[in-house]
């Protein structure tokens, strides 16, 4: 036991996991954690600038290793007191070089991708879910998605351009990769404590999935969601939005001929700005056709992935600087 918590002890302190990877990682819920913080200080979670709790990997670690020591019948006042009575004996190993943030690519894992498409277009889909399963007890959503999921569906894109592979072959693989994602985020909704977000696609526009990532990802970063899915029509929406007071609004859309029905839904967003409400779009159509940009009221967050949840969680502060404030302070208590 004690060259286990020597090995814990050691790890990167870097702060970088948000609350919901680490009930994912340890599978300790929250209201655990939080009594384990206030009764014994154990684990110390920093706070980032929006107020959010943020752990280290070795506070992942120390989660584990006193949910082991309870499951083995310890009591976990015991188990805090062995961890401190080595910690401030100073019988501790160098701390190890901290990591980078984990990437598929660089732990070898485009074999996973690889295997995972394979899986999928020969119909495994047993094996599919488990390697799937495998990568998300391994490594952050985060990861998942812009490491595995999104590259995957870039690559099967490309092959069904090329013909490589058949309509229903495409099919198959993006609704596997839906379906997972659309389950993933049910698991993390309950554990959000910022702004509210409604996440949709314009009118009659069916391509969903690259919403679907953008809203798991800002889920991640402690965004309240509401996802609307598909084919968001105008008819009521107005009265909706005023009922459920979003910070932000973000749309969908990848062909020109849905824009107008994009146009409207940003105009009844805009008309409510004195509710602090904005709106937000993306789409491959906005390209295609770079000068449709102009005509949208609203930001256009760009259809690069990693910087369009970058600028629309920025602008959380920027609607209503108070708002983060105050959900992180009810958290707390």
């Amino acid at each position: 036991m004690l060259e286990q918590v020597h090995r814990l002890l050691a790890l990167s302190d870097v702060p970088r996991y948000n609350i919901k990877a680490v009930v994912q990682q340890t599978q300790v819920n929250v209201s655990t954690l939080r009594a384990w913080e206030q009764r014994y200080g154990v684990p110390r979670p920093t706070r980032s600038d929006h107020g959010h709790r943020l752990y280290s990997q070795r506070d992942i670690e120390i989660i584990k290793w006193l949910k082991q020591c309870t499951e083995e019948g310890l009591a976990i006042s015991q188990a805090v007191a062995l961890l401190r009575d080595i910690s401030d004996a100073g019988d501790v190993a160098p701390r190890a070089p901290q990591p980078p943030p984990p990437n598929l690519a660089d732990a070898g894992w485009p074999d996973l991708r690889t295997q995972l498409t394979e899986a999928l277009l020969n119909a495994n889909l047993r094996q599919a879910h488990l390697l799937v399963n495998t990568a998300v007890a391994l490594f952050p959503i985060e990861t998942l998605v812009l490491d595995l999921f999104h590259p995957m569906l870039i690559d099967i894109g490309e092959r069904w351009a090329l013909g490589d592979v058949c309509v229903a072959e495409e099919r198959v693989v993006t609704n596997f990769v839906r379906q997972r994602l659309l389950g993933l985020l049910q698991i993390h909704a309950p554990f959000a404590i910022g702004p509210r977000l409604i996440a949709g696609c314009a009118p009659e526009e069916q391509h969903e999935i690259g919403l679907i990532m953008f809203s798991l990802l800002m889920e991640q970063r402690g965004w309240e969601l509401l996802y609307l899915g598909q084919t968001v029509s105008a008819e009521g929406l107005d009265g909706f939005l005023v009922r459920m007071a979003p910070a932000l609004v973000c749309m969908s859309v990848s062909m020109a001929e849905h824009v107008p029905g994009l146009l409207e839904i940003a105009r009844i967003v805009e008309g409510r700005r004195r509710h602090r409400m904005v709106f937000a779009y993306s789409g491959q159509v906005f390209d295609r056709h770079p000068e449709l940009r102009g005509r949208i009221p609203g930001i256009f967050l760009g259809n690069d992935l990693r910087e369009a949840v970058i600028r629309a969680d920025d602008l959380g502060e920027e609607i209503d600087p108070e708002r983060w404030a105050r959900q992180a302070h009810f958290f707390r208590h």
